[in-house]
Protein backbone atom coordinates (compact mmCIF):
# COMPACT_ATOMS: atom_id res chain seq x y z
CA UNK A 1 0.00 0.00 0.00
CA UNK A 2 1.18 3.53 -0.78
CA UNK A 3 0.15 6.79 0.84
CA UNK A 4 0.96 10.41 1.58
CA UNK A 5 0.50 11.69 5.10
CA UNK A 6 0.82 15.38 5.93
CA UNK A 7 2.56 15.90 9.27
CA UNK A 8 2.23 19.67 9.45
CA UNK A 9 1.51 22.51 7.06
CA UNK A 10 1.69 26.27 7.47
CA UNK A 11 3.98 29.17 8.30
CA UNK A 12 5.21 27.37 11.45
CA UNK A 13 6.43 24.27 9.64
CA UNK A 14 5.88 21.93 6.70
CA UNK A 15 6.52 18.22 6.37
CA UNK A 16 4.88 15.05 5.06
CA UNK A 17 5.69 11.50 3.98
CA UNK A 18 5.18 9.86 0.58
CA UNK A 19 5.41 6.05 0.64
CA UNK A 20 5.38 3.80 -2.43
CA UNK A 21 7.00 0.39 -2.66
CA UNK A 22 10.42 0.60 -1.04
CA UNK A 23 10.52 4.40 -1.22
CA UNK A 24 9.80 6.42 1.93
CA UNK A 25 10.26 10.05 0.95
CA UNK A 26 10.00 12.82 3.52
CA UNK A 27 8.84 15.99 1.77
CA UNK A 28 10.37 18.96 3.62
CA UNK A 29 11.51 18.93 7.22
CA UNK A 30 9.95 21.87 9.02
CA UNK A 31 9.12 21.98 12.79
CA UNK A 32 11.46 19.74 14.82
CA UNK A 33 13.11 16.34 14.46
CA UNK A 34 11.28 15.26 17.62
CA UNK A 35 7.89 16.06 16.11
CA UNK A 36 8.69 14.42 12.77
CA UNK A 37 9.98 11.32 14.58
CA UNK A 38 6.74 11.15 16.58
CA UNK A 39 4.68 11.36 13.37
CA UNK A 40 6.76 8.61 11.79
CA UNK A 41 6.24 6.46 14.89
CA UNK A 42 2.47 6.80 14.45
CA UNK A 43 2.96 5.16 11.04
CA UNK A 44 5.17 2.41 12.43
CA UNK A 45 8.34 4.02 11.11
CA UNK A 46 11.38 5.93 12.36
CA UNK A 47 13.93 8.29 10.75
CA UNK A 48 16.19 5.33 9.90
CA UNK A 49 13.43 4.01 7.60
CA UNK A 50 13.49 7.11 5.39
CA UNK A 51 15.07 6.65 1.97
CA UNK A 52 15.00 10.28 0.80
CA UNK A 53 14.32 13.79 2.11
CA UNK A 54 13.04 16.01 -0.71
CA UNK A 55 13.38 19.73 0.04
CA UNK A 56 11.33 22.34 -1.82
CA UNK A 57 13.38 25.36 -0.72
CA UNK A 58 15.56 26.58 2.12
CA UNK A 59 13.18 28.76 4.15
CA UNK A 60 13.26 27.73 7.81
CA UNK A 61 9.65 26.51 7.96
CA UNK A 62 10.69 23.79 5.50
CA UNK A 63 14.15 22.84 6.79
CA UNK A 64 14.36 23.70 10.51
CA UNK A 65 14.46 20.03 11.60
CA UNK A 66 17.02 19.01 9.00
CA UNK A 67 20.32 19.36 10.95
CA UNK A 68 19.12 17.15 13.82
CA UNK A 69 17.14 14.79 11.60
CA UNK A 70 20.20 14.04 9.47
CA UNK A 71 21.95 12.69 12.56
CA UNK A 72 19.20 10.07 12.91
CA UNK A 73 18.83 8.91 9.33
CA UNK A 74 20.85 7.82 6.34
CA UNK A 75 18.23 9.20 3.96
CA UNK A 76 19.56 10.91 0.86
CA UNK A 77 18.91 14.64 0.51
CA UNK A 78 17.09 15.58 -2.71
CA UNK A 79 16.88 19.23 -3.80
CA UNK A 80 17.81 21.69 -6.51
CA UNK A 81 21.49 22.54 -6.84
CA UNK A 82 20.80 26.14 -5.80
CA UNK A 83 18.83 25.10 -2.72
CA UNK A 84 21.66 22.84 -1.59
CA UNK A 85 24.08 25.78 -1.63
CA UNK A 86 21.95 27.50 1.02
CA UNK A 87 21.09 24.49 3.23
CA UNK A 88 24.38 24.54 5.13
CA UNK A 89 24.18 20.87 6.10
CA UNK A 90 26.81 18.16 6.17
CA UNK A 91 25.52 15.21 4.17
CA UNK A 92 27.03 12.64 1.84
CA UNK A 93 25.93 12.02 -1.74
CA UNK A 94 23.06 14.50 -2.11
CA UNK A 95 20.90 14.04 -5.21
CA UNK A 96 20.89 17.44 -6.89
CA UNK A 97 18.93 18.55 -9.93
CA UNK A 98 18.02 21.61 -11.96
CA UNK A 99 14.42 22.74 -11.66
CA UNK A 100 12.32 21.02 -14.33
CA UNK A 101 14.28 17.77 -14.38
CA UNK A 102 12.67 14.34 -13.84
CA UNK A 103 14.12 11.93 -11.27
CA UNK A 104 13.62 8.39 -10.04
CA UNK A 105 13.65 7.92 -6.26
CA UNK A 106 13.51 4.29 -5.19
CA UNK A 107 11.46 3.40 -8.25
CA UNK A 108 9.15 6.43 -7.87
CA UNK A 109 9.01 8.80 -10.83
CA UNK A 110 9.45 12.35 -9.58
CA UNK A 111 8.89 15.46 -11.70
CA UNK A 112 10.00 18.94 -10.67
CA UNK A 113 9.19 22.52 -11.65
CA UNK A 114 10.61 25.87 -10.59
CA UNK A 115 8.27 27.87 -8.37
CA UNK A 116 8.00 31.69 -8.28
CA UNK A 117 8.93 32.43 -4.67
CA UNK A 118 11.36 34.78 -2.95
CA UNK A 119 13.88 32.01 -2.40
CA UNK A 120 16.46 30.97 -4.98
CA UNK A 121 16.18 27.36 -6.15
CA UNK A 122 12.58 26.95 -4.99
CA UNK A 123 10.69 24.09 -6.65
CA UNK A 124 7.64 21.87 -6.43
CA UNK A 125 7.33 18.11 -6.90
CA UNK A 126 5.06 15.48 -8.39
CA UNK A 127 5.50 11.95 -7.07
CA UNK A 128 4.39 8.72 -8.73
CA UNK A 129 2.01 7.96 -11.57
CA UNK A 130 -1.64 7.02 -12.02
CA UNK A 131 -3.82 6.78 -8.91
CA UNK A 132 -0.77 7.25 -6.72
CA UNK A 133 0.40 10.46 -8.40
CA UNK A 134 0.64 13.45 -6.08
CA UNK A 135 1.77 17.02 -6.73
CA UNK A 136 2.91 19.15 -3.80
CA UNK A 137 2.87 22.84 -4.77
CA UNK A 138 3.13 25.45 -2.03
CA UNK A 139 5.07 28.68 -1.49
CA UNK A 140 4.11 30.05 -4.89
CA UNK A 141 3.29 33.65 -5.65
CA UNK A 142 1.65 32.62 -8.91
CA UNK A 143 0.96 29.44 -10.86
CA UNK A 144 3.20 29.40 -13.91
CA UNK A 145 2.44 27.22 -16.96
CA UNK A 146 5.20 24.84 -15.82
CA UNK A 147 3.72 24.50 -12.33
CA UNK A 148 0.22 24.01 -13.72
CA UNK A 149 1.41 21.27 -16.09
CA UNK A 150 3.05 19.49 -13.17
CA UNK A 151 -0.15 19.71 -11.10
CA UNK A 152 -2.53 18.79 -13.91
CA UNK A 153 -0.46 15.68 -14.62
CA UNK A 154 -1.25 14.34 -11.12
CA UNK A 155 -4.47 12.76 -9.93
CA UNK A 156 -3.95 14.23 -6.45
CA UNK A 157 -2.80 17.77 -5.68
CA UNK A 158 -1.75 19.63 -2.55
CA UNK A 159 -1.91 23.35 -3.33
CA UNK A 160 -1.28 26.48 -1.34
CA UNK A 161 -4.18 28.60 -0.07
CA UNK A 162 -2.10 30.91 2.08
CA UNK A 163 -4.23 33.91 2.88
CA UNK A 164 -7.59 35.61 2.68
CA UNK A 165 -7.05 38.90 0.88
CA UNK A 166 -9.15 41.03 3.24
CA UNK A 167 -7.68 39.43 6.35
CA UNK A 168 -4.18 40.14 5.04
CA UNK A 169 -4.88 43.71 3.92
CA UNK A 170 -6.59 44.63 7.20
CA UNK A 171 -4.35 42.53 9.42
CA UNK A 172 -1.37 43.35 11.67
CA UNK A 173 1.47 42.65 9.22
CA UNK A 174 3.68 45.63 8.27
CA UNK A 175 3.24 47.09 4.80
CA UNK A 176 6.46 45.62 3.38
CA UNK A 177 5.52 42.10 4.48
CA UNK A 178 2.05 42.48 2.98
CA UNK A 179 3.64 43.55 -0.30
CA UNK A 180 5.97 40.54 -0.21
CA UNK A 181 3.11 38.09 0.34
CA UNK A 182 0.96 39.66 -2.39
CA UNK A 183 3.77 39.77 -4.95
CA UNK A 184 4.20 37.24 -7.79
CA UNK A 185 7.02 35.76 -5.67
CA UNK A 186 5.08 35.56 -2.43
CA UNK A 187 2.17 33.28 -1.56
CA UNK A 188 -1.04 32.17 -3.27
CA UNK A 189 -4.29 33.65 -1.96
CA UNK A 190 -7.51 31.71 -1.39
CA UNK A 191 -9.06 33.44 -4.42
CA UNK A 192 -6.19 32.59 -6.77
CA UNK A 193 -6.11 29.05 -5.42
CA UNK A 194 -9.82 28.71 -6.16
CA UNK A 195 -9.31 29.55 -9.84
CA UNK A 196 -6.49 27.02 -10.17
CA UNK A 197 -8.42 24.35 -8.25
CA UNK A 198 -11.38 24.80 -10.60
CA UNK A 199 -9.16 24.31 -13.66
CA UNK A 200 -7.54 21.25 -12.11
CA UNK A 201 -10.86 19.63 -11.20
CA UNK A 202 -12.23 20.27 -14.70
CA UNK A 203 -9.09 18.65 -16.13
CA UNK A 204 -9.64 15.50 -14.06
CA UNK A 205 -7.83 16.02 -10.76
CA UNK A 206 -9.88 14.02 -8.26
CA UNK A 207 -8.33 14.93 -4.91
CA UNK A 208 -7.35 18.52 -4.01
CA UNK A 209 -6.07 19.44 -0.56
CA UNK A 210 -5.37 23.01 0.57
CA UNK A 211 -2.13 23.69 2.43
CA UNK A 212 0.29 26.25 3.87
CA UNK A 213 -2.43 28.39 5.45
CA UNK A 214 -1.32 31.53 7.27
CA UNK A 215 -2.01 31.36 10.99
CA UNK A 216 -2.66 35.13 11.05
CA UNK A 217 -4.37 35.79 7.73
CA UNK A 218 -6.49 32.70 7.10
CA UNK A 219 -8.66 30.04 8.68
CA UNK A 220 -9.29 26.48 7.42
CA UNK A 221 -13.02 27.09 7.01
CA UNK A 222 -12.43 30.40 5.20
CA UNK A 223 -9.98 28.83 2.76
CA UNK A 224 -12.20 25.80 2.12
CA UNK A 225 -15.35 27.90 1.57
CA UNK A 226 -13.61 30.40 -0.72
CA UNK A 227 -12.04 27.73 -2.90
CA UNK A 228 -15.18 25.58 -3.09
CA UNK A 229 -17.26 28.62 -4.05
CA UNK A 230 -14.83 29.46 -6.86
CA UNK A 231 -14.97 25.89 -8.12
CA UNK A 232 -18.77 25.98 -8.13
CA UNK A 233 -18.85 29.28 -10.05
CA UNK A 234 -16.69 27.77 -12.77
CA UNK A 235 -18.72 24.57 -13.03
CA UNK A 236 -16.01 22.37 -11.51
CA UNK A 237 -16.89 19.32 -9.37
CA UNK A 238 -16.65 20.68 -5.83
CA UNK A 239 -16.34 17.13 -4.48
CA UNK A 240 -12.74 17.11 -5.73
CA UNK A 241 -11.87 19.47 -2.87
CA UNK A 242 -11.17 17.03 -0.04
CA UNK A 243 -9.96 19.18 2.85
CA UNK A 244 -7.19 21.22 4.44
CA UNK A 245 -3.76 20.23 5.73
CA UNK A 246 -3.16 22.03 9.02
CA UNK A 247 -0.34 22.91 11.37
CA UNK A 248 0.82 20.20 13.80
CA UNK A 249 -2.01 17.89 12.75
CA UNK A 250 -1.35 14.61 10.94
CA UNK A 251 -3.68 14.05 8.00
CA UNK A 252 -3.75 11.13 5.58
CA UNK A 253 -4.07 12.85 2.19
CA UNK A 254 -3.77 9.88 -0.15
CA UNK A 255 -3.92 6.08 0.03
CA UNK A 256 -3.44 3.86 -3.00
Amino acid sequence: MGYFCSFTSGSQGNSGLYVSGDARILVDAGTTAKYISACLACLGLSPVDLTHIAITHCHSDHVSALPVLLKRTGARIVCSSTTYEYLNVNTKDPLLFEEGEELSLGGVTVRTAATPHDCLGSCCYSFGEGEGSLAVCTDIGAVTPEVFRLMSGSRNVIIEANHDLEMLKNGPYPYNLKRRILSPYGHLSNDDCGLVAARLALDGTSNITLAHLSRTNNRPEVAFNTVSAAMARHGAPVGALRGVAEARKMKMILEF
